[in-house]
């Protein structure tokens, strides 16, 4: 699985008042797309002051991203910025790679 950041941004008001009725519903019921098969939420924190919320995930695919997170879009238009990002074992791989392209380079 690929580790991403995910940046949302609520449009307004509005759509920020009534994504957060229907995500209370979603925590109450015991948030069934934060763990699927392919998909696992890591962290998810909000800036209500500012429409913002921030999302770390494991996802096997852009489709299971788009599994969890279409629904915000499709209903309240949330902006999603995916950013795919390295946990620590991976930075550390990859900057052995890199440092062995380079060094081959000459």
């Amino acid at each position: 699985m690929a580790y991403y950041h995910v940046h949302g941004i609520i449009p307004d008001t509005l759509s920020q008042s009534e994504g957060y009725k229907l995500f209370e519903k979603y925590i109450a019921s015991g948030a069934p797309k934060d763990k699927f098969d392919g998909f696992e939420l890591i962290s998810r924190v909000h800036a209500p002051q500012t429409g913002e919320v921030f999302v770390t995930c494991k996802a096997d695919n852009h489709l299971k991203m788009a599994e969890h997170f279409g629904i915000w879009r499709a209903k309240f238009g949330v902006e999603w910025n995916v950013l795919p990002v390295f946990n620590d074992e991976e930075v550390i791989l990859r900057n052995k790679q890199l440092a062995d392209e380079v060094a081959a380079m000459g």
